[in-house]
């Protein structure tokens, strides 16, 4: 087994059989051991996330949700949706609102009301129904080979034994100290007498495996109506919190045996459609694919500008329609449609940034807009997911991303599982496309997307780093398929991060093309030098090159590596 070093410029990896990138490197490992005794790539994409729901579990793991890919080698596959619900209790109002506006990085067109003591985000009150138990259950029970308890074997021993504690996740526990110590489960796990843990410590979590192994032993229905979610809900309840056994009981992952396809520069595309950002990301290409951007030449001015006015048209679009579907009725696959792309191009001005306004996606749609459908709704916080990307021998391609949100803060006792915050991720207030509503699935930022020719897998791609991701992942498959660019170089490049008006922009572009961004209106800032407040995702994934698997990733916070053999 090859693995690459803990730095943060790594090498790109090849491997002949099968190949594993996770946002860390015993993960990474444990699931190419998972391919090597046979299993494929579904199988090692399952048992890889129940791992870094242990070695990450402040960013992900079963207390939270996702979204994912599958490409099986001459077509078939899918994607599967188990992103978190809000409780059957939630309404647009339930929380209370501060007279502050809570404005999330560059987004200040797109923001809300921040809510009192923060009860979105933090505690008992911020805590959705989790999916990501239902969805690797789906998923390997739909294309993988191998047992649940199998799947899980390695995250229980992890969880039991101990691992030494990442810096990464040092810090970010250390950060969030205040809130960590506010609830009495989560103290002996996450805090070393009160104080945060420190980097190298063996991270031990034993309510974690147990309830893992009881999820191995008896299934998703053992925390969706079972002992385990009895625990969960029984916690939440006494302390305020608005889960009930009766939201897990109805959860079900929705899988979709036709990803949301399309195609970019003559390759097919493939992703989650739904409240995610797979649909952002399709318009985002389709508007690019309408101008020959190798022929501008990678990061010139011409480049930069087309890149990012296609983001903020297409972001404002996101804000203005995007929410669950199921709820608010916007038929979401429309902002996809190529010819719907077409319409929104001569909005571009060559020669000077635009303040965009929403489009006409309706006039494309099989529906009619409806009488009071809901107005724009905004940019919410997300610093807390996780990607992974799987190929087989025989073809087979992942790609996976998993969330907490951020965390709650919340440890159920007897469930040792650190629970999502995802409550944060609707309006707090009524009256938009994303507001709360009785299990509304609100809209997140994963888009874990393959590519494919003639049927074979050739790319699989996504990133962590919330509402940063969607931007990341379109350039990350503009540098490769545009600019013909290795997937390692290609993810190392610098990018640009914009959701509305104002941009942030890796000064590595170098000041003369900066100026000519500013000559042209751009509004925009350099990103700040901390690294845990590092502005972009953090792309990672596979390409097929020849033949050969090749690596691609970008540890810039978190400690991404790649595994094959």
């Amino acid at each position: 087994m090859r693995t690459s070093s803990s730095i943060v410029r790594h090498e790109e990896i090849s491997a002949d059989s099968g190949m594993v990138v996770a946002q860390h490197v015993t993960a990474a490992e444990i699931g190419v051991e998972v391919l090597q005794r046979g299993g494929n790539a579904v199988d090692a994409a399952i048992t890889t996330a129940f791992a870094t729901g242990v070695l990450l579990p402040i960013w992900n793991g079963v207390g939270g949700g996702g979204v994912m890919t599958v490409h099986l080698d001459g077509g078939g596959g899918g994607t599967v949706d188990f992103g978190m619900q809000a409780p059957g209790a939630a309404r647009a109002d339930m929380y209370e609102l501060e007279e502050e506006q809570d404005v999330q990085g560059p987004s200040r067109r797109f923001s809300w009301m921040k809510v009192k003591n923060n009860a979105n985000v933090e505690g008992y009150t911020s805590i959705a129904i989790p999916g990501t138990m239902a969805g690797l259950t789906t998923a390997l029970e739909k294309w993988g080979t191998i047992d649940l308890d199998q799947a899980v074997a390695p995250a229980v021993k992890l969880a039991r034994e101990g691992f030494p504690l990442s810096r990464t996740t040092a810090l970010a526990m250390a950060e969030k100290h205040a809130l960590l110590s506010r609830f009495d489960a989560t103290k002996p796990i996450y805090l070393n007498n009160g104080s945060p843990l420190r980097v190298g410590a063996n991270f031990v979590q034993t309510e974690h495996a147990e309830t893992l192994e009881r999820l191995g032993r008896n299934g998703a229905s053992e925390l969706y109506g079972g002992e385990t979610g009895a625990r969960i809900v029984d916690d939440v309840e006494k302390n305020g919190g608005y889960l009930r056994l009766s939201d897990l009981e109805q959860y079900q992952a929705i899988v979709h045996e036709q990803p949301l396809a399309g195609t970019y520069r003559g390759l097919g595309v493939s992703g989650v459609t739904g409240p995610c950002a797979g649909p952002t990301v399709f318009e985002i290409l389709n508007i690019l694919s309408n101008f020959d951007l190798a022929g501008m030449g990678h990061g010139t001015p011409n480049f930069l500008h087309t890149l990012i006015e296609a983001v903020k048209l297409a972001a404002v679009d996101r804000f203005n329609f995007m929410g669950d579907p199921a709820v608010y009725g916007f038929p979401i696959d429309v902002l996809a449609d190529p010819e719907y792309a077409k319409s929104r191009v001569s909005e571009i001005d060559p020669t000077h940034a635009q303040e965009f306004t929403a489009g006409d996606p309706w006039s494309f749609a099989d529906t009619a807009k409806p009488t009071g459908f809901p107005g724009q709704a905004g940019a919410a916080p997300d610093d807390g997911t996780t990607s992974l990307t799987t190929a087989d021998k025989d073809g087979n391609m992942v790609a996976l991303t998993q969330t907490n949100l951020g965390f709650s803060g919340v440890v159920n006792p007897g469930v040792g599982v650190m629970m999502n915050n995802a409550m944060g991720w609707s309006a707090p207030m009524p009256g938009t496309v994303n507001s709360i509503a009785a299990y509304a699935r609100a809209l997140n930022n994963m888009t874990p997307m393959i590519l494919h020719e003639n049927g074979r897998a050739v790319m699989a791609i996504g990133g962590s780093g919330g509402r940063r991701i969607w931007p990341a992942v379109v350039q990350t498959i503009v540098n490769r398929v545009d600019f013909g660019m290795g997937l390692q170089e290609a993810v190392e490049q610098p990018r640009i991060h914009v959701e509305s008006d104002d941009s942030v922009i890796n000064p590595a572009f170098g000041d003369d093309v900066l100026a000519e961004l500013a000559k042209r209106g751009h509004k925009y800032s350099l990103p700040p030098k901390e690294f845990m407040l590092w502005p972009f995702s953090e792309p990672n994934g596979i390409i097929r090159d020849n033949g050969v698997w090749k690596s691609g990733v970008n540890p810039q916070t978190k400690p991404t590596h790649a595994a094959g053999y």
